[in-house]
């Protein structure tokens, strides 16, 4: 016998619970167990599997929408891109980039930029601020810039697009005033927009695919197309100007590496970094839909970073979604992108390539 359990028949008496046997008590407690296991197989998460193939259907419809756009729009050759995280983990290529050498798209093939040369110049100007060499309040005259305006214009003002009427009131998307910032990189570092450029960032980041149009890539330069009176896609002509403002041509290989740079603060210190992406305020306290080189919004009560370009024969976009790590590119050598969408009023969701981007990204995700 042993003396801690005791004679079995008193064992077998203390089993009973309040008048009820053990086995009583176990069908009570697989009755209840039963229906919350079932309750738990119906509120199962998704498989790995089912939420890949759902990502893989998601991506098929954006890439049959994108390629549909194309198709739509008066559009020679046209480079798109998805950069999650730090991988280009998509790319397509559409149409050419030259119609007569039937020279197809390729993720290093550069294209011109117009004004998402404006991302490369805020992140040398607020590098200068950061090292203490440029302050962003000093009245634009210090350096010999002179613009009609009834108030003091700033360096912060050409900067956010609010220059115009009473500095800092209202915004208004103005290119020229923001090339005014070429004088002020060259008075403070001795050197032109160019050759900061390559020096802190082209050079650094080995992009072997960005410069001036003439400069010398490892692949040819997508040619410029025009519509002609007829409709028809006839060679164009870029723009010679070459700064601040516009004039850069990068590849999106090339821009994603920079992106990725931006993203990862490889020049900036992240609370630098945060200005560029935080909307300028008007002198009432009205948010604007600019930051400082950026285009900031909230769609969907998501932040939204953006650019777009458009000149004569090009037409770019760079859309990012920071709270997914996500970022769409879309680059062509034809107007058709921006013409018409009137994209300088800071509404992203008046291009229809960023409008595709976000339906199937940020709309379609529950």
């Amino acid at each position: 016998m042993n003396p801690l359990s005791g004679p079995v028949k008193s064992v077998k008496k203390s089993r009973r619970i309040g008048g009820l046997s053990r086995l009583a008590v176990i069908v009570i407690c697989c009755a209840i167990i039963n229906p919350l296991n079932n309750l738990q197989a119906r509120v199962e998460m998704p498989s790995v599997e089912d939420t890949r193939e759902a990502e893989r259907a998601r991506l098929a419809s954006f890439e049959a929408d994108i390629a549909g756009l194309y198709v739509r729009l008066p559009i020679a050759g046209m480079a798109a891109g998805l950069l999650r995280g730090n991988d280009l983990s998509w790319f397509k290529g559409y149409g050419y980039a030259d119609l007569a050498m039937k020279r197809r798209v390729t993720p290093d093939t550069p294209f011109h930029l117009a004004s998402l040369t404006k991302t490369f110049a805020s992140t040398l100007l607020l590098q200068l601020g950061e090292q203490g060499r440029l302050d962003l309040d000093t009245p634009a005259a210090d350096f010999g810039i002179k613009l009609e305006s009834r108030g003091t214009i700033t360096l912060r003002h050409l900067f956010s697009h609010t220059s115009h009427d009473r500095p800092g009131e209202d915004y208004r998307y103005d290119g020229s005033r923001f090339a005014q910032l070429d004088r002020v990189i060259e008075q403070i570092t001795g050197r032109s927009f160019e050759v900061y450029l390559n020096n802190l960032i082209v050079g650094p980041l080995d992009l072997k695919n960005t410069g001036r149009m003439g400069g010398v890539f490892e692949v040819p330069p997508a040619s410029p197309y025009k519509l002609n009176d007829a409709g028809d896609l006839v060679p164009g002509a870029y723009k010679t100007y070459f700064g601040s403002a516009a004039g850069l041509v990068a590849s999106i290989a090339d821009y994603a590496k920079y992106l990725t740079a931006v993203k990862n603060n490889r020049f900036l210190r992240p609370e630098t970094q945060a200005l560029a992406f935080t909307p300028a305020k008007s002198t009432v306290g009205h948010d604007l839909p600019y930051g400082l080189g950026w285009f900031v919004e909230s769609v969907k009560g998501t932040k939204v970073i953006w650019h777009y370009g458009y000149w004569d024969s090009v037409s770019t976009l760079v859309v990012m979604l920071p709270d997914k790590n996500l970022s769409f590119f879309a680059f062509a050598n034809t107007d058709a992108l921006s013409r018409g969408f009137n994209l300088g009023n800071g509404r992203i969701l008046e291009s229809p390539a960023a409008a595709i981007f976000l339906e199937h990204f940020l709309f379609d995700v529950e």
